[in-house]
């Protein structure tokens, strides 16, 4: 039983014989008595009663046009699904994006993508680096954006931003603020580190691995899950902390914030998108993180301001 021979079917049995059925089809009369013969036979009943002037439905058939007529309109709508797939009409992209990501790129290119793509609804779930990766390597998400590279054979990685991670303290909360901590004095005051599993927090590590610093021997008084409840602890005099320096420009540019230098201590980090190893994109994906390379092209020649 082919969908040829369904349609076929349903055609003769609209029109009222098998000539207008042919044609309705596109095919001739006889190849449609053919479909219909071949029908009868895998069925094992005959579908029509040969009356003057045309055909009628027997029981039977009756029974199976009401199938048929259902599998045919089925098959339609999945076309019709696929088409708005394509089309990305009616889709919801689903995305991860860890701190910096889903509170400064992400919201900077919506705009634009609603403009371009407005039936796509961008659906995007935020998390540390590394429960992100979990959730692209389960098929959750279709691209996770996160900080740093992870070692992991089934994700591809590629670059689409930079940032820089900087010591920042209140000003209040040390009057005698010189501009530099070294790092034997770091490990001395109280520090609010990332939760581990972030790019943040990741990245600090490693460039403190280029130093006799190690975490143990950090004073660290909490461990907190946003650059934004890190902001707001370092407004309330809570101690010192490595963040993003994106996220607190604002703070610096008014002295609510200050950075602090500490000698041997540089750390630049990289944005990465994440996306399946062999997994083929949808449109809707493919279109969005095609307006972030544009973004990030344009930051790296100079051409934008605006973060990426």
């Amino acid at each position: 039983m082919t969908l040829k021979q369904l349609e076929i079917f349903v055609a003769i049995t609209e029109a009222g014989s098998v000539s207008k059925g042919a044609e309705k089809t596109g095919i001739t009369q006889s190849t449609a008595s053919q479909h219909i013969m071949g029908l009868e036979k895998e069925l094992g009943v005959r579908l029509f009663d040969r009356v003057m002037g045309g055909v009628l439905l027997t029981e039977a058939g009756k029974l199976f046009f009401s199938r048929a007529s259902k599998i045919l309109s089925d098959c339609e709508g999945s076309k019709a699904t696929i088409h708005r797939y394509l089309g990305m009409e009616d889709v919801t992209l689903r995305v991860g994006a860890s701190d910096i990501s889903g509170s400064w790129m992400i919201p900077e290119i919506i705009p634009l993508f609603n403009k371009e793509r407005p039936k796509v609804c961008l659906e995007v779930s935020h998390g540390n680096s590394s429960s992100l990766l979990s959730r692209l390597i389960n098929e959750e998400i279709e691209l996770a954006f996160v900080s740093g590279l992870f070692d992991d054979e089934v994700v591809l990685f590629e670059q689409i931003g930079e940032d820089s991670i900087v010591c920042a303290v209140s000003p209040d909360f040390r009057k005698t603020v010189s501009g530099s901590l070294s790092q034997a004095q770091l490990c001395k005051v109280p520090l609010i580190a990332m939760e581990d599993g972030s790019g943040t927090q990741k990245s600090v590590y490693e460039a403190l691995g280029g130093t006799w610093i190690n975490k143990t021997s950090l004073k660290i008084i909490a461990r907190l899950g946003s650059s934004d409840a890190i902001r707001r602890a370092l407004l309330n005099r809570a101690g010192y902390a490595f963040i993003s320096e994106r996220s607190i420009l604002e703070e610096l540019k008014n002295g609510e914030l200050v950075a602090i230098r500490i000698p041997g201590v540089d750390i630049k980090r990289k944005i990465y998108v994440a996306r399946r190893e062999g997994r083929e994109l949808s449109p809707a994906a493919s279109a969005f993180l095609d307006m972030v390379r544009a973004r990030w092209c344009a930051e790296k020649s100079g051409k934008s301001e605006r973060y990426l």
